[in-house]
């Protein structure tokens, strides 16, 4: 497998079977501060889901700015059990118009 180069200015995914061990580059899941908890709306089939990031902050208009995302994307089957570990990196999220709460992200422990 051909590693690629760290570039946190693009967006990037790296997957890894159920048994495999996931290998991300350490750039870009050190300094994640935050864990944010997103409220979807049931009423129209959404599930909340969370990410976490390394800043984030207001925008003009009222939406939110989050730099250094990196999301669980990992598939599952019905019984909840990981059929596929995936995280995805996006170098800059914004949310608008949705509910959600950050908090800090626990620590890693090692």
């Amino acid at each position: 497998m051909v590693e690629r180069p760290v570039d946190p200015a693009n967006q990037n995914e790296w997957e890894a079977g159920p048994d495999e061990d996931l290998k991300v580059p350490r750039e870009y899941i050190e300094d994640l501060k935050f864990e944010v908890i997103v409220f979807a709306r049931k009423e129209r089939g959404g599930q909340d889901f969370t990410f976490r990031c390394k800043d984030y902050s207001p925008v003009e208009g009222g939406a939110w700015s989050f730099d250094g995302v990196i999301i669980d994307t990992s598939k599952r089957d019905p019984s909840g059990d990981v059929t596929l570990k995936r995280l995805t990196y996006h170098p800059a999220l914004s949310l608008v118009n949705v509910a959600f709460m950050v908090v800090p992200a626990p620590e890693e422990t090692k």
